[in-house]
């Protein structure tokens, strides 16, 4: 009988270390919070897009490259507004915010 109880005290023993073994190694602190799925959309919305084209047209703020992508391009971003002119050919990051393509960074090639 003391061989059986002996036994069971083991193997609960062994388990209850066992979790706090594998407790004692969850990370602490700032751990990662899952993000809802309205979450992770508005994240990858606001990621920085890439686009590559030559300028067919210039409207104000507003860039037209030729292949029909239209990009807003406020004051923030650095660029020469002297070569934001048809035929110059660009590199700008966006964000899409309001069904509008706003640059976040636009560069001069060539």
């Amino acid at each position: 009988m003391h061989q059986v109880l002996a036994a069971v005290l083991a193997v609960l023993l062994t388990g209850a270390l066992g979790v706090g073994g594998a407790l004692a190694q969850m990370p602490k602190g700032d751990s990662p919070q899952p993000r809802s799925m309205e979450q992770q959309k508005s994240m990858e919305m606001n990621a920085d897009k890439r686009v590559e084209g030559t300028i067919k047209s210039v409207q104000g703020s507003t860039v037209t490259l030729d292949d029909g992508t239209t990009l807003s391009i406020p004051s923030s971003v650095k660029v020469s507004r002297a070569q934001l002119k048809p035929g110059a050919m660009i590199v700008a990051e966006y964000q899409e915010r309001g069904g509008q393509k706003v640059a976040t960074s636009v560069q001069i090639k060539g």
